[in-house]
This record gives structure tokens, sequence and C-alpha cells, in this order.
């Protein structure tokens, strides 16, 4: 994989871990419990979240809203 590659999914990666992060932070969990969500690429150059682990209370919160959008 070419440099260039990694970098475009790296800054996607870094793009989605940005708006998990506002999302959380929309749901009332403070900046603070969302340290540990990183972003990550893999040996193919496909961009991840590591969410990494996140207290209970956020988990459920993201469930709740999750199922609030599913149809």
């Amino acid at each position: 994989m070419e440099m260039h590659e990694w970098r475009g999914g790296w800054d996607r990666a870094e793009e989605a871990t940005q708006a998990l992060k506002v999302a959380l932070e929309g749901l009332g969990v403070p900046e603070g419990q969302t340290v540990r969500l990183r972003p990550t690429v893999s040996g193919r150059g496909t961009p991840w979240v590591d969410v990494g682990m996140v207290p209970a209370h956020v988990a459920v919160r993201i469930a709740e809203a999750v199922a609030a959008g599913a149809p």
C-alpha cells in the first residue's frame, strides 16, 4: 500500500472518530469519557474507529440512540 492510500484511510478514520465524539457529546456524554475513541487503519488501508472501553451508562446511551433511529 502506498502512503497516500494509507493517509486517505487515516483521514477517513479521523473524521469518523470525530463524528462519533460529537454525536456522543450530543447525547450528554462528557468529553472525558470519549478519550479512548481512536482512529486506526488496517494493513489494507481500511479506516476503523477503535472504540475501546466505554462506561456502561455510555454504552446504554449509544444503544438507545441507535435503537431510536432504527427503522
